[in-house]
């Protein structure tokens, strides 16, 4: 599960509605939770996406749960230019 939360965003979801809004979708399965708060989705220098796709490309994840796909990168080309 990964979430993000700019800080400069008032109306913004917070983590832990992400956080509950992505476990409800994974169920009972295991999970881990990545969390960057305070960074912008245009920045994909945040450290635990980083985490998190230094894990993918080792196997260790099977799947991730985002609350909405700009919570990892705000274009498109960044998700296929990393590997998502």
């Amino acid at each position: 599960v990964y979430t993000r939360q700019s800080l400069d965003v008032k109306d913004s979801l917070s983590i832990e509605s992400q956080l509950d809004a992505c476990l409800n979708e994974n169920g009972s399965a295991a999970y881990r939770h990545y969390n960057d708060k305070g960074y912008s989705g245009k920045n994909t220098e945040r450290p635990a996406f980083q985490q998190l796709m230094a894990d993918v490309r080792k196997g260790t994840i099977e799947r991730v749960i985002v609350y909405r796909l700009d919570r990892l990168c705000r274009d498109d080309r960044c998700i296929q230019e990393k590997g998502c």
